[in-house]
């Protein structure tokens, strides 16, 4: 590595394998990362689990340090300040950030440190190669770029932070309504917070994660597009699911644009075909976006593009991948060319209709949705139930429903491990939502089978109304 930094506000260390100039971080990836521990517990680097889609020229410049190598047998990719083995590998609660340049090279890698690993004790081998983060050691930005940059500043679009269209007439703007809708887990809460440059919805592997429509609003001069993030439409098989899909199907005939979002990497399924049909049947400007372009099909050399064609009648095809935030200016430029005339909906400087205590506890169950396994993240909720203000932190409680004693037992973990875990990960979320220090008090409540107890679902505010 050329040097690394350490952002102490929020713990996020970055390893530099270039100088890096303003707007070079088109992308990025997310993979599963490691600390590496000398004899004295100095970190001394990292190791980062790989999958299948990061290919060798892509870490060009990675392998170009004297210590850094990758173990093809297990996808390891080491980056090391020293040519030893490590006394202890410690498994990091927050993914690495792997950002890339244009041609997909990778420039840097992101990891979030919690805070017993920031002491100069934990630090003292990578001393030598640290900037301060108010350095200036890359051409035009310096350390900042493991801050996120939004997509539209990405691809040269003005974003919702420019706000020069405060001086265009109202009869010269256009906003309106955009449905984004799909089976679950095609990637809509990702696209989502990639279009928005900032996260307003939880994303995980794990279909069925959004549960209520999440509006995301995108202010561009004359212009205001309102995303609704809507919940997988599936086969429901209790009253939360059936809610659920009610409520996205519900956001369709009011929708002014319909995104109707697939998984190109795989043929048509039995349910894009249903969800097709109820879009076909909505007013709204139909768009077909094929989403992870950058997956290798299913079955080698397939092409699902035709499939998708003939599921309706479509105004635009979109290829993008809301992972790696390719394609989004296209994207935009064309829900933008169809929204009807119109004013402002929303303050310009306002992102989502989402408060700070929604999106902490979405944060909590994100976190959840990670760590856990089988049946017991669907069967999560969490309500917010102090939220203190103090001089120095926030302090916040939250419950966390289960439906079983036994799934209680499965997230509290041995000796409160796993709600230990759970409630550092999601933490650190909230403290970058806030800026500030968060005291985050979790509690497990059983509620015997809440999801399909409509009294329970008023309680937590899952309720079947009008989001359009």
């Amino acid at each position: 590595m050329k040097y690394c930094s350490l952002d102490q506000d929020v713990g996020a260390l970055y390893f530099y394998f270039a100088d890096l100039a303003e707007g070079q971080v088109v992308a990025a990836m997310e993979y599963p990362a490691h600390l590496l521990l000398d004899a004295q517990g100095a970190i001394f680097g990292c190791r980062i689990d790989l999958d299948d889609d990061v290919i060798l020229s892509q870490l060009e410049l990675v392998l170009d340090g004297p210590y850094n190598w990758l173990d093809g047998e297990y996808g390891h990719l080491y980056v090391r300040v020293a040519d030893e083995e490590p006394a202890e590998v410690v498994a990091l609660h927050d993914v690495a950030v792997l950002d890339l340049d244009a041609d997909d090279v990778v420039l840097g890698i992101e990891v979030l440190l919690p805070e017993q690993w920031r002491t100069s004790e934990r630090l003292s081998r990578l001393a030598p190669l640290m900037v301060s983060f108010d350095d200036e050691p890359v051409a035009g930005e310096g350390p900042v770029v493991f801050t996120s940059t939004s997509p539209t500043e990405e691809e040269g679009v003005e974003g919702s932070e420019v706000l020069a269209g405060t001086t265009i007439p109202l009869d010269q703007w256009r906003s309106g309504f955009v449905a984004l809708v799909g089976k679950p887990n095609v990637g809509k809460s990702t696209l989502l917070n990639a279009l928005l440059g900032e996260k307003v919805a939880i994303v995980s592997p794990r279909p069925q994660t959004t549960r209520v429509p999440v509006r995301g609003i995108l202010s561009r001069p004359g212009e205001q597009i309102i995303f609704i993030d809507t919940p997988g439409i599936h086969e429901p098989n209790h009253r939360l699911g059936k809610l659920m899909v009610e409520l996205a199907e519900r956001t369709l005939p009011n929708a002014d644009v319909i995104c109707f979002m697939v998984d190109i990497s795989q043929p048509p399924s039995r349910l894009d075909r249903t969800i097709a049909r109820e879009v076909q049947r909505a007013r709204g400007h139909k768009l077909l976006v094929l989403n992870k372009v950058d997956q290798k099909p299913r079955q080698p050399g397939a092409n699902y593009l035709p499939a998708y064609r003939e599921l309706g009648e479509w105004e635009m095809e979109i290829a993008i991948s809301a992972r790696r935030r390719l394609g989004l200016t296209a994207l935009l430029s064309e829900i933008g060319r169809r929204l009807p005339s119109g004013p402002p909906l929303y303050p310009l400087d306002q992102i989502t209709d989402q408060t700070e205590q929604q999106l902490a506890a979405e944060f909590v169950r994100e976190k959840a949705l990670f760590y856990l396994q089988q049946e017991v993240p669907h069967a999560i909720a969490v309500e917010v139930e102090e939220w203190i203000e103090k001089e120095t932190a926030t302090y916040i409680r939250m419950t966390i429903n289960v439906e079983k004693e036994s799934q209680k037992g499965i997230l509290i973990g041995a000796g409160g491990s796993m709600l230990k875990k759970i409630g550092s990960a999601a933490r650190a979320s909230i403290e970058r939502m806030l800026g500030r220090p968060v005291y985050l008090d979790l509690w497990v409540k059983v509620r015997h089978n809440w999801r399909d107890d409509p009294s329970a679902l008023g309680w937590l505010g899952y309720r079947a109304k009008n989001f359009l």
